[in-house]
């Protein structure tokens, strides 16, 4: 018999975690530092998940549980559809579900498989890991329930593995320009570099971001997050984007990127996989036509300028065209096999208090 939860039942239904997704290795999350960049490194996550799996969430207490917090977070719950499978709910802080969110499906995936660790015996949170032993985890998107994700992990790290169409499109000419964008975060045209063939193009894995290659990684620390959100919002919307993905165009191995996001209730994000899966999937389409590279690995470096220092691992094992672009449609569209990888570390583990729902 399964029970069906609203927020005025008691407590200790709902596990909640707080973690960080993609935490840097030598800034946290089993790396050697210590202090403040050691407790902020990564993307946060809040990770609800019901105590026992007869326990039925319905889709309003999903979306109050994203509302006490300020960052994405994810609901774990077993799929009704395959009891081998997991389903993750993914949701902004706005209570707003969104189709994917790779650091959150991270942190999700970790959860699972350092769960009976990270709950001692007696029902009492714990922080602790489970062995080396790798765990693979299965899920499906709630949004997205016709595809099974898989990742592995082991211990603190944890590899996310998904095939995706890869889509690209030049930014509406109707919309913002270019230069009226590097005016709100604080850069000029000197700053960009125009002879990369991504600049200004709308890249996407599952949302689409819009790619600015700069010139440096001086120049990238140097610009500032946008203060007018709600300008910033209607100018993104203009050119069919969810937010900006600055990146360091002088390196190829280990790129410094930056996010700011359209709307997302702060101003930037200390690491987005979809952003880097993008940015990843357009670097390597041109080498695949380039030069008949068919695999890459790129290390995504992100949040420095935040002091919340993280890395994302993308890994591309195929890249297959399906339709290119042409003067009368200035479109791209591919599969891509990609995986993200990263270390998660966890922060509190606690019952979910009423008290929160009220």
């Amino acid at each position: 018999l399964a029970v069906i939860i609203s927020s005025s039942m008691v407590t200790r239904q709902i596990i909640k975690v707080s973690a960080r997704a993609f935490v840097s290795p030598v800034t946290g999350g089993g790396g050697s530092s210590s202090g403040s960049a050691a407790k902020s490194g990564g993307n946060p996550v809040t990770i609800f998940s019901p105590s026992s799996p007869s326990t039925k969430l319905t889709p309003e207490f999903r979306s109050r549980l994203a509302q006490t917090c300020t960052w994405e977070s994810v609901v774990v719950e077993p799929c009704q559809d395959d009891l081998t499978v997991s389903q993750f709910s993914f949701f902004m802080p706005s209570g707003e579900e969104v189709s994917f969110c790779a650091h959150a499906a991270i942190g999700g995936c970790s959860f699972l498989a350092n769960k009976t660790s990270l709950m001692s015996p007696d029902g009492d949170p714990s922080l602790q890991y489970s062995n080396g032993d790798e765990h693979e985890i299965t899920f499906i998107a709630a949004q997205e329930r016709h595809q099974k994700y898989s990742a592995f992990v082991r211990g603190k790290e944890a590899e996310l593995f998904m095939g995706c169409e890869h889509y690209e499109s030049e930014c509406d000419e109707n919309g913002s320009s270019l230069s009226h964008f590097l005016e709100e975060i604080g850069l000029n045209e000197d700053d960009i570099d125009h002879n990369a063939k991504t600049t200004f193009l709308n890249s996407s894995v599952a949302r689409s971001k819009t790619l600015i290659p700069v010139k440096s990684a001086d120049r990238l620390h140097a610009a500032t997050a946008p203060t007018n959100a709600t300008k910033f919002q209607k100018m993104c919307e203009s050119i069919d984007s969810t937010g900006l993905y600055l990146y360091d165009s002088s390196s190829t191995m280990n790129i410094e990127c930056r996010q700011f996001p359209k709307s997302s209730g702060y101003a930037e994000d200390p690491a987005t996989g979809i952003a880097a899966g993008a940015l990843v999937a357009s670097l390597h389409r041109r080498l695949v036509e380039g030069d008949g590279i068919r695999d890459s690995s790129t290390t995504v470096l992100q949040g420095t300028a935040m002091r919340r220092p993280s890395q994302i691992k993308v890994k591309i094992d195929d890249y297959t065209t399906t339709s290119s672009s042409s003067m009368s449609n200035p479109t791209h569209k591919g599969n891509v096999n990609i995986s993200y990888a990263g270390l998660v570390a966890f922060d509190h583990v606690s019952y979910l208090d009423d008290t929160e729902l009220l």
